[in-house]
């Protein structure tokens, strides 16, 4: 295609050349997401769970008041040192005894009496894991929110940006780069209130049923002391039913994460394969004195899409655990050990969403070559356009027809598609030179698609992401 005067016109009226975005100051921390399972940070939950659990039974006139105060008062985790914790652990063996024998010390007669009154291993630390899934579920929607914002800067600057769309790896229809990170906006946006669905039910799973999810051993007021418990740990009301059995709400926070982390993953690849040396579309930043290849100085290697690659194959196999843990034993089973996978799926998902977001906001965008790869095919990528021209003069079925046996002489003679449309007198009779031109222009964009894209970012932005 002969596309030297509409390259000008494109680089006069839109921005030609690589495009870089700035740097900016990230909200998405991975280092926050891994201190809510530290060893000092899970200690205070937990001793936040028990002075929850001692006031809504002092609350409720099952423990004395003055009991209550004394635990709350101490729920520090200052009070219980790692290495104390740790020699008291190597004697008895059981992780919460441990807890508990250390914490003791610091707490009066009261304190001591009623620490933990009632209470099963399995409730504490249940709404433990609860409270760490919610948090670290806020800390992700952080960040997604943060991905769409820069994700629609994008899309809003590249609205009428043309670039090929490709459809089963073959060269389709012109689209525009904005048109293709708006499916991004849409579906992040959708993981966002994915995460809201998500949270409603996790904020519902605190838990306090004893030891066979009964409520048996806990006294005639247990159902109002679970109620206030939820309530003094900042949680909704609690479902009736006992899940300690099901885990189907942590199998579904599993599940999520790990449709998450396929979007990553996609988008990643695709960006592998854009910023192939054969497209060359779109490259990633790299910072001074990064070395892309021990052997080859030119080589600029896909960092960033391979961490999102590795990371949407590695966190859907976390969530198959969580999943997998649905089908246990009775009313109880501690076969799983859910912690070091909850803590492992949940970190690794801030941090894929980290580098999707740094990757993102640096990513140089090469106009020019998006332009000029739309033209590799001589421009049978406008063939829809033309034979949609010509059926206002014809059968539709003629005029595709008439458009395909152009296409095979233009591949024969090695010509340019318009040239081949021009020299046909059954198209020319109907279309000129300026009219060909106009509808073989890839800076033709349609209002819809222009539209499109604006709806998709206002989308976002009503749901508290974008610009």
């Amino acid at each position: 295609m002969k596309n030297g005067l509409a390259k000008r016109a494109f680089a006069t009226c839109l921005f030609a050349g690589a495009l870089a975005f700035p740097s900016y100051a990230s909200a998405c921390s991975v280092s926050a997401a891994r201190d809510v399972f530290g060893y000092e940070a899970q200690t205070q939950i937990i001793l936040e769970v028990e002075a929850a659990m001692a006031r809504a039974q002092a609350q409720h006139g099952v423990i004395p008041a003055a009991a209550a105060a004394e635990i709350t008062a101490n729920a520090q985790a200052a009070l219980i040192p790692q290495d104390a914790f740790d020699a008291e652990y190597q004697i008895v063996r059981h992780r919460m005894v441990a807890l508990l024998n250390v914490w003791r010390r610091s707490l009066d007669a009261d304190g001591d009496q009623y620490v933990h009154f009632g209470a099963t291993t399995v409730d504490i630390y249940g709404t433990t894991t609860i409270i760490q899934a919610d948090r670290s579920l806020g800390s992700l929607d952080r960040c997604l929110a943060e991905t769409i914002a820069i994700m629609s800067d994008i899309a809003a600057r590249h609205a009428q940006t043309p670039m090929i769309g490709r459809t089963l790896g073959q060269h389709a229809q012109p689209i525009t780069f904005g048109k293709k990170v708006s499916v991004w906006v849409g579906e992040y946006t959708r993981h966002r209130d994915r995460l809201a669905d998500l949270r409603r039910r996790l904020r519902r799973s605190a838990i306090l049923k004893g030891a066979v999810g009964n409520y048996s051993g806990l006294g005639e007021q247990a159902i109002a002391v679970e109620q206030s418990f939820a309530a003094e740990l900042g949680l909704d009301s609690p479902y009736a039913s006992d899940w300690s059995g099901t885990r189907d709400v942590l199998a579904e926070y599993g599940l999520v994460l790990g449709l998450i982390a396929r979007s990553h993953q996609r988008i990643g690849q695709e960006f592998f394969l854009l910023q192939g040396t054969d497209i060359g579309e779109v490259r990633e930043a790299q910072r001074p004195g990064v070395v892309g290849s021990s052997s080859m100085p030119h080589k600029r290697n896909p960092r960033a899409p391979e961490r999102l690659v590795h990371a949407g194959r590695v966190i859907p196999r976390l969530a198959e655990v969580l999943s997998d843990d649905v089908v246990n034993l009775f009313e109880r089973d501690n076969t799983s050990r859910l912690t070091p996978v909850i803590e492992e799926i949940s970190v690794g998902s801030v941090g894929a969403v980290r580098v999707l977001n740094t990757l993102l906001s640096g990513l140089e965008i090469d106009s020019e070559r998006m332009f000029d790869n739309i033209a590799l095919t001589r421009g049978f990528a406008m063939s829809q356009r033309v034979a949609f021209a010509l059926a206002e003069f014809m059968p539709r079925e003629e005029a595709e027809a008439l458009v395909k046996e152009v296409i095979a002489r233009a591949i024969v003679s090695e010509t340019d598609f318009i040239d081949e449309l021009m020299n046909e007198p059954r198209i020319s009779q109907h279309l000129d030179a300026s009219a060909l031109a106009q509808l073989m222009s890839p800076l033709r964009i349609e209002q819809p698609a222009i539209e499109q894209v604006d709806r998709v970012i206002a989308e976002a932005a009503e749901h508290g992401g974008g610009q």
